[in-house]
């Protein structure tokens, strides 16, 4: 793939393109698998070993680090919300 941009032309290889989409896709599904949790211990250990295995599949770089945080602050709010309307 080829990319313009003002600072000039740019490939990208499938491997780079796979770096991107990886950490992006996982976390989505991590987030739907999570939307309705309250944030049990054991949903929090299964949030947490998730993400670390996403991470380490996508390359362990810094890119899939902000996603995968970003994805993991989300779900932990995601279950704060959920958890107060079963008080």
């Amino acid at each position: 793939m080829i990319w313009t941009h003002w600072k000039g032309v740019f490939s990208v290889t499938d491997d780079e393109l796979r770096k991107i989409y990886y950490p992006i896709a996982e976390s989505w599904k991590l987030i739907r698998e999570f939307c309705d949790a309250t944030g049990t211990p054991v949903e929090c250990f299964k949030v947490q070993e998730q993400a670390k295995d996403i991470f380490e599949k996508a390359g362990k770089t810094k890119f899939a680090e902000e996603i995968i945080a970003a994805t993991v602050n989300e779900i932990d709010r995601i279950m704060r919300e959920n958890g107060e309307k079963e008080v």
